[in-house]
């Protein structure tokens, strides 16, 4: 896993994860994700890359979902805490 900050390329093979310091729900979801196996980037935000990410998020769907965590794998957008859990229950990447 790899610090970056928000890109607006995108491609099929990108795995991010967005999240803040002292957010419990990013903390959670970085071990959930972890735990069942998957590899992605972590891109913490602040206040100097927070309106970066905005954009990035406007630029690839259309709206700022405007929380943490935000998670994308392989290029797919999977969504927030609630999709991040219910995405590891469905797909099993061992």
């Amino acid at each position: 896993m790899l610090a970056k900050v928000p890109s607006l390329a995108s491609s099929s093979e990108f795995s991010e994860l967005y999240t803040m310091e002292g957010c419990a729900a990013c903390k959670s979801s970085i071990t959930k994700l972890i735990d069942a196996g998957y590899e992605f980037d972590i891109i913490h935000l602040d206040d100097h890359n927070m309106k970066q990410a905005f954009e990035v998020w406007e630029h690839r769907l259309g709206k700022n979902p405007n929380s943490v965590p935000q998670f994308w794998y392989k290029g797919q957008y999977i969504g927030g805490s609630v999709e991040i859990a219910k995405f590891i229950k469905d797909n099993d990447v061992t």
